[in-house]
Parts: C-alpha cells; sequence; structure tokens
C-alpha cells in the first residue's frame, strides 16, 4: 500500500470520531413558537450562546407563557443529544417534561446542527459548554432545580460535567460509554481483527491529529473516572443490542457511581433507536421526583433500584393519564413535530451504520507492512 492511501485512511479514521456528518435542519422543525398543550400556552424562545471555544451555540426554552406557570419557580431539565445530532433530538421529550411540570432547554453543540464549529470532542469540551448553558439558565427567571438527560455523546459530557457543579440536582445518561479509548479499541476488535500494535500505531496518530485540530487528548475521555466521585441521583439507560457502545460501559459507570442510582437495560432497539413510552415516562418521573427536592442531602445513603422506581411511579402515572384523557393529548401540529423527529433518529442510526462500515473498510486497508515501510 502507498503512504498516501495509507494517510487517507487514517484522515477517515480521525474525522469518523470529531467530523461526523453534520445534521442540517430547517428551525421549522422545532414546531411553533407558541403551542396549547393540557390547559396552557407554552412558549419556545431560542437563544444564541457563545461556546467556551468561541463557537455560536444555536438554543432552545421551552416553558409555559408566565400567566399559565403553576407556580413562580419550576424545575428544568437540559438536553444534551448525541453524536451527528441536534437540538431535534430533545424536543422528543417534550410532552413527558411539560406534564410533570417540568421546563426544557435544548442546544446544539458546536460542530452539530444549526450552531458553528468544525469539530466535535465528545465531552472534552462539551462538559465546558454545559458550563456555559447552566450559566445562562440561571439568569432566566423562575428557573429552579436542574437536571440533565444526556444520550450517547450528550451521556458521556454529562458524566464528566456533573460532579463538578452543585447546581445540577440529577441525571439521566442514556448509552454513555465509560472510557473512551477501551470503546476505540472494541470497536476496531470487533469490526476489524488487526494485532495490537497496529491498534496502538492508529490510536496513537489519530490521538496526536486530534490534538492538533481542537486540543482534545482522547486518552482523557474517561466519564468512568468522573462518576467515582459525582454523588447526584442517576438514571442509566442503554439497550442491549447497541452495536456502537456496547451496555457494559453503562454497567461499568453504574458499579463504580457514587451517588443513588438506577439501571434499565433495554431488551429492544438499539443505540439511536426511539426510546419506549415505558421508558420515557420512567425518565419522567425520575426527573420530576428528584428536581422537586429542595434537599438530597439524606438521599446518599438511600439503597434504591429501578424496581422501587418503578413501584412508586404508578399513583402519578395514573393521574397524568387521567388528565390526558380529559384534556387530550399534544395537539396535532405537535404530534407532526414529532414524527418528523422520529425520522431524524433513523437519519442518524442510518449515518452511523454508514459510518462504521467505513470505518471498518479503512482499517483493513491498514497492514503491518505498510506501517513498518512507512512509519
Amino acid at each position: 500500500m502507498k503512504k498516501d492511501k495509507i494517510n487517507f485512511s487514517y484522515e477517515s479514521l480521525w474525522k469518523y470520531i470529531i467530523r461526523p456528518t453534520r445534521y442540517n435542519y430547517s428551525e421549522d422543525l422545532l414546531g411553533p413558537t407558541n403551542f396549547y398543550y393540557r390547559g396552557k400556552v407554552y412558549q419556545r424562545k431560542d437563544y444564541e450562546l457563545l461556546s467556551s471555544m468561541g463557537y455560536t451555540m444555536k438554543c432552545s426554552f421551552v416553558e409555559p407563557e408566565i400567566s399559565y406557570r403553576p407556580k413562580d419557580e419550576m424545575p428544568l431539565v437540559l438536553y444534551l443529544h448525541g453524536n451527528s445530532s441536534s437540538r431535534l433530538e430533545g424536543m422528543r421529550m417534550t410532552e413527558e417534561l411539560l406534564k410533570r411540570d417540568i421546563n426544557l432547554f435544548l442546544i446544539d453543540f458546536p460542530g452539530c446542527g444549526l450552531s458553528g464549529g468544525e469539530y466535535i470532542s465528545l465531552g472534552y469540551h462539551e462538559k465546558d459548554d454545559v458550563g456555559v448553558i447552566i450559566d445562562f439558565i440561571e439568569t432566566l427567571p423562575g428557573v429552579g432545580n436542574i437536571g440533565i438527560w444526556g444520550r450517547s455523546m450528550g451521556a458521556a459530557t454529562t458524566m464528566i460535567y456533573a460532579h463538578k457543579d452543585p447546581r445540577v440536582k440529577a441525571i439521566c445518561v442514556d448509552s454513555p460509554f465509560a472510557d473512551f479509548k477501551k470503546l476505540a479499541k472494541e470497536l476496531t476488535l470487533k469490526y476489524a481483527n488487526i494485532p495490537n500494535f497496529i491498534l496502538e500505531t492508529v490510536l496513537s496518530f489519530i490521538r496526536n491529529t486530534i490534538k492538533k485540530k481542537n486540543g482534545m487528548d482522547i486518552n482523557l475521555l474517561k466519564p468512568i473516572e468522573a462518576a467515582k466521585k459525582t454523588f447526584q441521583p442517576a438514571l442509566f439507560i442503554h439497550a442491549k443490542n447497541d452495536e456502537l457502545i456496547g451496555y457494559q460501559h453503562s454497567n461499568d459507570l453504574f458499579e463504580v457511581y457514587k451517588g443513588p442510582k438506577f439501571i434499565k437495560l433495554l431488551d429492544e432497539g438499539g443505540h439511536n433507536s426511539r426510546r419506549p413510552t415505558k421508558i420515557t415516562k420512567q425518565i419522567g418521573d425520575f426527573f420530576k421526583k428528584y428536581l422537586n427536592i429542595d434537599n438530597l442531602d439524606f438521599l446518599l445513603d438511600e439503597k434504591e433500584t429501578i424496581l422501587d422506581l418503578e413501584e412508586k411511579e404508578g399513583n402519578e402515572e395514573n393521574k397524568i393519564n387521567n388528565i390526558d384523557k380529559e384534556e387530550g393529548d399534544m395537539n396535532t401540529i405537535q404530534k407532526n413535530i414529532i414524527a418528523s423527529q422520529d425520522k431524524h433518529l433513523k437519519n442518524i442510526e442510518q449515518n452511523e451504520k454508514e459510518h462504521i462500515e467505513h470505518m471498518k473498510s479503512c482499517l483493513l486497508k491498514i497492514n503491518p507492512k505498510d506501517i513498518n515501510s512507512n512509519g
């Protein structure tokens, strides 16, 4: 193999990590800026914030109009999307939060959606962006306790960030990785069984290239180290059939996590699949419980499981379902938006499959003789 072909393979691999396909979309898909739901009028306000690296971040905040607020201070969930995704992903979660009187804040991370920037960093710089966002959220009127709900890259970001900020009262992490280097090795061995010394050479090259491109050190992407010192209540979600990030990553994080914790391993779906309604309801109830508690210190000694959470959700969910029957579900416009968001997730899943196939092809082009002869 010629050196230029080797370089092409390396370039494809580092781009796969920090410059995935950007999901461009029309802001119309975020839905109307004002809508009626369950007897209340809600509004979506859009903002532009500067990231920690100086890039524009597109953000949205969904809350009731002031005359419809049930109380002066309302809890809020910050949703952090996954790789190759956008805030559009989080709009799918609006219903389960709003019906529990929890407001929602959404962002496009730098390098994603409609935000500025060329690269992502899988949590390395995004953790600092979360700090910027929460600082801004605290300037908004009527914000109570804050939770974070992250998926994939957003889940890893949540894990890396939460222990540093006591303003975050509860977290839900869906499909996080525990250690990026470990994940990279797992994927490489799964899709191209190449010798370990080649793998180490490839990872070393990629690490150096990425550090030059965006200042990120992939060897420091270890959410599992943060989990050992994080005490907020946490709910872990992971699909058993996740082909990108194995569910053992969530198991590993759960094992060392210090705070009150729950874990739910799903028998259906994959990495980018829409979660079943039962699961999103459990997530909504999790946030309703922990974001409406003023003092969480006493919870540190609790030994709860996801089964406890499921048992406690029953009465509250019955109340919510009764109201839904009386007042109707999300209006037709919102349902159409949800359908478009489901299509969004399917597109992300297709892009991920194409990325993996391309990565496999690139890895198979690299062999020991080429490494030894070209350096």
